[in-house]
């Protein structure tokens, strides 16, 4: 990872650094808006379900499983934002870094083409050093932050099974409601078009990452 460096490449690099931080902070912010509709949704069906008799009870415990998994979800996607959150600071430090690298790098090539003795900038040459082990260091935990990230987001693909679980028991219960059927029927079409949106975002991001 060479980006924040000052060359093509490394530019190139900057540009999709950013690219990815903006697609991953859009796709979950959509995610948190789809989330807090569907737990609605939820949170109404099992109060219906809790005031519709013994009949339409089991369709309250999948609403719970809903809303559970719910909380799952919203729970990866704070996950990830603190990762992009300490992503970015790093970034940042890393700017840092190379900037003064890049000035110090600058007076050691000035000084050896005017032949200047070598104890004379003894110290630059050290601090050089030292911001090259340190950016190395930086470098070396970015790479592990965007590692974990990529495995945020592909194993919240695998939730997503979960989902469908939860999915098709909805369905189930929905056809033995009568009362208040299509309520419930629409509960889960919405779960089940929200868990197709939430997988769908999150083999984007795996990709993306």
């Amino acid at each position: 990872m060479n980006f924040l460096l000052g060359s093509p490449v490394a530019d190139e690099e900057t540009k999709d650094f950013f690219r990815k931080i903006i697609f991953t902070n859009e796709e979950i912010l959509k995610l948190k808006i789809l989330l807090y509709s569907l737990k609605i949704r939820a949170l109404n069906a099992q109060i219906l379900s809790a005031n519709s008799g013994a009949f339409a009870a089991s369709y309250g415990v999948v609403s719970a499983e809903i809303i559970h998994f719910n909380h799952k979800i919203q729970e990866v996607n704070e996950r990830l934002t603190n990762a992009i959150n300490i992503v970015i600071k790093m970034a940042s430090e890393m700017q840092k870094i190379v900037k003064v690298y890049h000035l110090l790098q600058i007076a050691v090539e000035t000084c050896n083409q005017r032949k200047v003795d070598p104890s004379h900038y003894k110290n630059i040459e050290s601090s050089l050093r030292y911001r090259n082990e340190e950016k190395k260091m930086l470098e070396l935990q970015l790479r592990k932050e965007f590692n974990a990230i990529h495995n945020l987001v592909k194993s919240s693909t695998k939730l997503c099974l979960e989902g469908r679980t939860v999915s098709l028991q909805t369905r189930i219960e929905s056809a033995t409601i009568v009362e208040n059927q299509k309520l419930f029927l629409a509960v889960s079409e919405s779960f089940d078009g929200a868990l197709n949106i939430i997988e769908s975002s999150y083999r984007y991001l795996a990709k993306l990452w």
